[in-house]
């Protein structure tokens, strides 16, 4: 390839008769002759068509934008080839639009703002470079829909699975701060959401208290808003130990002329209580009863009463046996 361009140089030089050594004059002569055809044809003015992507900007204050669809726009315009370079060569190629400006009115639950006609001509030309001017817009009409701005203040729900090591028990129900969030958004958007969910928060092996951030679930909405999209989060565990007492049984329905003897007159029972609370733990908190059935050879015990603050109760033994004494 290198050695056919060589050969088709000194073609060239050959019939242009040009010496090597005046080979430099001449590629100066050349690119010189080159620059000047450049500005001359790039100072002309040309009638072309150009393509930009509208950019909504100053929407009303208690309004958002709905439809975040791409609006292109052809322009019709007469620039100078220095500006139609410059427009080739941008990365970006978007129009500001205010809205601010735009014709108004409500349709449906939405509100309709759009330019039309010699209205966006003028305000499409007043943020063109000044050195291009336009002739004429497709889309002919500029449509965009608004909706009301809203507010709402929802609950914030902890998802999580949390394992504790034995003995060990959550205290009180997890702390969330802030416990509710402001969300912000189209008003018919955010009337959907009753709550928002965490991120799922999975620890194991719990046996102390913990603490930590974690991030919302976002909403399934894009223009959903939030006041903030990271919580804290605190536990508080305490530790459980097994307690014991002995508790003897009311017994109801004994028949009439006789006394009733339990073997055992006591039932021991056996339960899980926080170390803190471990001392407040009395037998007269616990109510054991038997309803009495002379068919039965073994009596069922009842627990009709305990402390909210115990848990895992065990009775032992859960039937006593009776001897029925002849008054």
């Amino acid at each position: 390839m290198f050695s056919k361009l060589t050969y088709f140089l000194n073609q060239v030089f050959q019939i242009l008769r040009i010496e090597k050594n005046h080979l430099p004059v001449f590629t100066f002569l050349l690119v010189l002759s080159t620059l000047f055809w450049l500005l001359t044809v790039l100072s002309k003015e040309y009638t072309t068509t150009v393509h930009y992507t509208a950019k909504f900007v100053e929407l009303p204050d208690d309004k958002l934008l709905i439809n975040n669809e791409m609006v292109d726009l052809h322009l019709q315009v007469i620039a100078p080839g220095f500006a139609l370079l410059a427009h080739k060569l941008s990365f970006r190629k978007e129009l500001p639009l205010s809205v601010n400006s735009f014709i108004s009115r409500k349709k449906s639950d939405q509100w309709n703002y759009y330019l039309f006609g010699e209205q966006s001509i003028s305000q499409i030309q007043e943020v063109l470079p000044t050195n291009i001017q336009l002739l004429h817009i497709q889309p002919n009409r500029i449509d965009v829909f608004l909706d009301e701005k809203a507010e709402r203040v929802i609950p914030i729900k902890l998802k999580s699975e949390l394992e504790y090591l034995d003995l060990f028990r959550l205290k009180e129900e997890v702390l969330l701060e802030p416990s509710t969030v402001i969300i912000s958004g189209p008003k018919a958007v955010v009337e959907v959401f009753d709550e928002i969910n965490t991120r799922l928060l999975k620890i194991e092996a719990i046996n102390s208290n913990l603490s930590g951030k974690i991030e919302l679930e976002p909403l399934n909405h894009s223009e959903i808003n939030y006041t903030s999209t990271v919580v804290d989060w605190s536990l508080k565990v305490e530790q459980f130990t097994e307690g014991e007492l002995m508790v003897k049984p009311k017994i109801n329905n004994i028949p009439k002329g006789y006394d009733i003897k339990l073997f055992p007159e006591q039932i021991t029972i056996n339960y899980l209580v926080s170390l803190d609370n471990f001392e407040l733990v009395k037998s007269n908190m616990f109510d054991l009863s038997i309803s009495f059935n002379q068919n039965n050879k073994r009596q069922l015990i009842d627990l009709n009463r305990q402390p909210d603050f115990v848990e895992n109760i065990r009775l032992n033994p859960e039937k006593v046996e009776y001897y029925l004494i002849k008054k």
